[in-house]
């Protein structure tokens, strides 16, 4: 093999934003893929099928950034897609007219490449709570290469 040869991840498209649980291991609240949005479990149950069949998990999920209700079926001896979740609170130092937010973590560190959440009601109350001079913490939630604000809660000192 020579030094030029590159390799491709064998995984395909967006194997590191997901991992492999099967579909018996799961309960409600933790997070796996349907129909490639990562969703969180709000309801499941566990049905047994013929003689030589297959137990049979039926899930209902909740997209965890539009709220969609999706429904899915497995097989409990089959793996599924889960994607990994991360969330970050953040201290909202700015609202701009045009909705992008100033925000800084723990460290210090400043970032504004996020703008108010697409949830109307919820970046109404943000904005609201930012310009009576409230201090905030804003929850920003990542996962499948998607990064948006979903929620805040008032920082107390």
């Amino acid at each position: 093999m020579s030094d030029d040869e590159v390799f491709e991840n064998a995984g395909g498209v967006g194997s590191a934003l997901v991992f492999p649980i099967q579909a018996g291991a799961l309960k409600k609240g933790d997070y796996m893929c349907i129909k490639g949005h990562p969703c969180k479990i709000i309801e499941m149950s566990v049905s047994k099928t013929g003689k030589h069949g297959h137990a049979k998990a039926s899930i209902t999920a909740l997209d965890i950034f539009t709220k969609q209700k999706l429904e899915d079926m497995a097989p409990t001896t089959h793996n599924v897609d889960a994607p990994f979740v991360k969330s970050v609170n953040y201290s909202l130092m700015d609202v701009r007219e045009d909705g992008q937010l100033s925000l800084m973590d723990e460290e210090n560190n400043m970032r504004e490449d996020l703008n108010l959440p697409k949830d109307e009601e919820l970046a109404a109350e943000i904005r609201k709570q930012f310009e009576d001079g409230k201090e905030i913490q804003l929850t920003v939630c990542s996962a499948m290469g998607i990064e948006q604000v979903l929620g805040y809660k008032n920082e107390s000192r």
